[in-house]
């Protein structure tokens, strides 16, 4: 590789919602140099919608210049190509970009933002035809894929949750999907998932903070002139203006899941497992529930997404087991090179609810969101008020008053503290993620919720 850059960094998007990570070798694809690689992915579904491509470049990461510089996700959770370390993205832009059948029709996709082209009618993938990508960039080269017919639809016959312990000795929640696949030998599944759950803030109240005084202020006789008093800062409590006790959150699949071809059996693929979450996840500390999606697709897609998540898992670029190259679908007539898929599937989905209770009765909850955090340790700081708060330090040193945790948006209150000690106010508080769930998701359910 060249000297002074140590690894290419491209992550992946298999699906909507389903991000793979994976270093790039320029020995497994056969090109010394990937700079610049044009970045194709597209897939186009039975579902009826507006279909999407995505088209990006292909950066080097010098690690000179990224040490401690933190992973930028770049797109939105849909899409395909993130880069790593801060760098900016490299999207592809004033391409072309077109579907065709093999009857002719033309798809035309429009550029919606940097990179990510939309098809300019609703359409979905019909079984009887074929269908080609065709993207011309902005310098005129053209990539074309293969020709991909549409797969037959598969079903899901079941989806349930168990509690299991891992060959690893990890306990928790394990979702399995049962499947019917065609009786035609189009038994190749992939699977992506949307998982939501409820989130409760452990240490809510129904009163929040409102700053009466910021500082100081003093008095003054109106007539005289002459100081009569002092106001000290201080603080309140009202009644909370907004829902933050329980909160929801979506999250999608961020790997490659294929279905398990060593469990068919009479056209019937038993008991793929598509998500584990460890015991101790906070996701499931309460109401959680999964959609999944499955999609039948063809050899050659499936032969890439498998070449993908081996080459992600491998431990080391230079491990002595490589894994088989990356091949997609796409060419270039000049040689230029490409890496990305075009793919057609179709897609069948369904959803799953369970409750930690339902699994872990009596039992604790998992940690709560967050790295350090310990929600059952309270505090008091002072206002500072030395008229509502206890008695200061001797050494002068106290911590970080109230009202500036306040307004640094760092606490919520808890309840009221009637016997202030050393340097201690006249409430106790929370973490700010402690006692309202907005930090962690969102105060709107979910259309399609069920309790």
């Amino acid at each position: 590789m060249k000297a002074g850059w140590q690894h290419m960094v491209l992550w992946f998007l298999p699906l909507a919602g389903c991000v793979e990570p994976f270093e790039v070798d320029p020995e497994i694809i056969g090109t010394s140099s990937l700079e610049g690689t044009l970045i194709v992915q597209a897939n186009i579904t039975n579902t009826n919608g507006r279909q999407q491509v995505f088209l990006s470049r292909m950066q080097q990461v010098e690690s000179d210049s990224t040490v401690n510089v933190p992973e930028n996700t770049l797109f939105n959770p849909f899409t395909p190509v993130l880069i790593q370390n801060g760098l900016e993205p490299q999207f592809e832009s004033d391409a072309i970009v077109q579907v065709r059948d093999d009857l002719g029709t033309v798809y035309a996709f429009n550029e919606v933002e940097p990179g990510t082209y939309e098809s300019a009618t609703i359409f979905a993938a019909d079984p009887n035809r074929s269908y080609q990508l065709v993207v011309t960039t902005s310098d005129n080269e053209a990539y074309v894929s293969n020709t991909v017919s549409v797969p037959n639809v598969s079903s899901i016959d079941a989806i349930y949750a168990e509690r299991i312990m891992t060959d690893l000795g990890q306990e928790g929640m394990a979702i399995f999907v049962d499947s019917s696949v065609p009786q035609d030998g189009d038994n190749l599944i992939r699977y992506a998932y949307e998982e939501t759950y409820k989130i409760i803030a452990p240490n809510w109240t129904p009163s929040e903070f409102q700053i009466i005084r910021e500082d100081l202020e003093f008095v003054f006789d109106p007539v005289t002139g002459e100081q009569t008093g002092i106001l000290y800062p201080d603080v309140t409590t009202v009644p909370r203006a907004r829902e933050e006790r329980v909160c929801f959150k979506t999250d999608y699949s961020a790997e490659v899941i294929l279905g398990d071809l060593d469990n068919v059996t009479n056209n019937s693929i038993s008991r793929n497992r598509v998500r584990f979450l460890d015991r101790n996840n906070p996701v499931i500390s309460h109401r959680y529930s999964i959609l999944v999606r499955q999609f039948v697709t063809s050899q050659t897609a499936f032969n890439f997404y498998e070449n993908l998540r081996n080459f992600s898992s491998s431990e080391s670029l230079f491990s002595q087991v490589q894994p088989g190259p990356i091949e997609g679908n796409i060419q270039n007539a000049n040689g230029e090179p490409v890496l990305g898929l075009f793919e057609v599937t179709t897609e069948t989905s369904q959803r799953l609810y369970f409750n930690y209770a339902d699994f872990f009765p009596g039992e604790p909850l998992p940690p709560y969101f967050g790295d350090g955090f310990n929600c059952d340790r309270v505090l008091s700081p002072p206002l500072p008020n030395p008229e509502r708060d206890g008695p200061p330090s001797p050494d002068g040193a106290c911590p970080q008053p109230l009202i500036e945790r306040i307004k640094l948006g760092l606490v919520e209150y808890v309840d009221v503290n009637g016997n202030p000690g050393i340097c201690e106010g006249p409430y106790f508080v929370t973490p700010t993620l402690c006692g309202d769930c907005t930090i962690v998701g969102s105060n709107v359910v979910p259309d399609f919720w069920e309790e």
